[in-house]
């Protein structure tokens, strides 16, 4: 099996059904992958201020701040991190959005397939 080259992934939902398929897709696809998970922004930002992770999975839609405010938040304390947005769904104004926005780099709508998390992989 190729191997990535992301080895750790932060998922910031607050929805715990997502933490579990993507977790369980994950191991499946590569099981070398760390994954960290919060549901909450100021615990996934207190965690990027002492931890590196070279994904950031970000649900749009979280309690006290958007998830695009979450990107600008993240972008100062973990600037090479990759991020990618996930929503229920995704909007043609969001992908506009998305596309013009330099620090993400794609767009996914829930839920995440394996071959979404190949995608992002880059398996």
């Amino acid at each position: 099996m190729k191997s990535s080259s992301i080895k750790k992934i932060l998922l910031l939902d607050d929805d715990k059904i997502q933490k579990i398929l993507i977790e369980k897709r994950l191991l499946k696809i590569d099981s070398g992958v760390g994954f960290v998970y919060f549901d909450t922004p100021g615990e996934a930002l207190d965690f990027l201020k002492s931890e590196s992770v070279d994904l950031l999975l970000v649900d749009l839609n979280l309690p006290e701040m958007s998830g695009w405010e979450f990107v600008r938040e993240a972008e100062k304390v973990s600037p090479n991190s990759i991020m990618i947005l996930q929503s229920g769904a995704v909007e043609s104004e969001e992908i506009l959005r998305v596309n013009s926005d330099k620090r993400i780099s794609r767009i996914f709508e829930k839920p995440l397939s394996e071959s979404d998390l190949r995608s992002i992989l880059g398996l």
